[in-house]
């Protein structure tokens, strides 16, 4: 029980800080970026970040973070003040891109309805 609570702050804590260094990156690609979710394996050493894109511009998005995981990853540990830095891998949501097709598809077969 213990586990799963710590497990659980731990996330919300990466969630926070790694929002606020992506918001601090000089890069402009950064300000299109949206921090969706955070996952934590059990043993704690490894964070995957899933992320969502205004712009889609997606292929750029990942570039930046190939490049800024290095400084993400030490700034993370910094803050965190763990004893062990965690290993960090950046996801693309695809969970918006999913809800709009959804609503897309909805919205043509209210209209299928409506001309019937």
């Amino acid at each position: 029980m213990k586990s799963l609570y710590r497990q659980d702050r731990l996330k919300k804590q990466i969630h926070k800080e790694i929002a606020k260094i992506i918001s601090s990156l000089k890069d402009p690609r950064a300000s299109s970026v949206t921090i969706t979710e955070v996952k934590i394996s059990p043993d704690m050493k490894i964070a995957k970040i899933y992320y969502s894109v205004i712009d889609n511009n997606i292929k750029s998005t990942e570039e930046m973070f190939e490049v800024a995981k290095g400084f993400i990853k030490s700034s993370l540990a910094q803050r965190l003040n763990l004893k062990y830095a965690i290993d960090i891998e950046f996801v693309y949501d695809k969970f918006l891109e999913k809800a709009f097709r959804v609503i897309t598809i909805l919205d043509k077969i209210k209209d299928e309805e409506s001309n019937k």
